[in-house]
């Protein structure tokens, strides 16, 4: 406020007699401070801000929510060319990223999705999937192996999106642990794959995976993986 001594405030305003250079500066300087900090986003922001009591901290996880919406506005301008309210990724923005095709992509939607931090995915199983010819041609199960399968591919959307240069690299699986198959996955049933990303620090990531069919908790397990340069990229 320009002034060096400390200022006591109470009911009847100023207890210690000292003057302000405008009646409102503590307004004043909230809404400089708000302007420094909404700075931080490193962009045009238009909008109406209203804050209440507010101070740095709460200034600064505007900023990062503010942040995390415009970052997943841009990944669905790059990914996803049609817009619709029940997905946020199609299976061709999923093409786009992943370097995995037919017979092997285990992902067909992505429904939720919050940059460097969580992600939803979609698989439909049919009866058309070429595991099901041999496992088993009389009781078909999804193997386990290819439910961890599609927990890694959709930990690698999640992954991808938190580097530079998504497109020119790819994630390799490195090591499991915790995996657990608690009920069959059969012919109809629609997997939800829940991933969380835990830690990412050297191009390795720690990645938490369930797997839900309704309400129904199916499998889960603990993938760790690396991120290394795509070949041909």
């Amino acid at each position: 406020f320009g002034i060096k001594q400390e200022i006591s405030l109470g009911a009847n305003g100023i207890l210690n007699g000292k003057k302000l250079r405008f009646e409102n500066e503590p307004v004043r300087h909230k809404a400089l401070d708000l302007i420094g900090d909404l700075a931080l986003l490193g962009m045009p922001l238009q909008g109406h801000v209203i804050a209440s009591k507010s101070g740095h901290a709460a200034n600064v996880e505007l900023v990062k929510r503010i942040k995390k919406v415009y970052e997943k506005k841009i990944l669905r301008q790059r990914f996803q060319k049609s817009i619709s309210s029940d997905y946020l990724f199609d299976i061709n923005s999923i093409l786009n990223l992943l370097p995995h095709r037919y017979p092997f992509v285990l992902v067909d939607r992505i429904i939720d999705f919050t940059p460097s931090k969580k992600l939803t995915a979609i698989k439909n199983v049919t009866i058309n999937e070429p595991f099901f010819q041999g496992h088993f041609p009389n009781q078909a199960v999804m193997p386990g192996v290819l439910v961890l399968e599609a927990m890694a591919q959709a930990g690698s959307f999640l992954v991808l999106n938190s580097v530079k240069n998504p497109m020119k690299k790819n994630m390799f699986f490195s090591s499991l642990s915790e995996a657990k198959f608690r009920h069959p996955i059969v012919p109809g049933d629609q997997l939800r794959l829940e991933m969380i990303l835990e830690k990412f620090k050297m191009g390795t990531a720690f990645l938490v995976g369930k797997g839900y069919v309704g309400d129904k908790l199916v499998a889960e397990g603990k993938l760790k993986a690396t991120v290394v340069d795509r070949a041909g990229a």
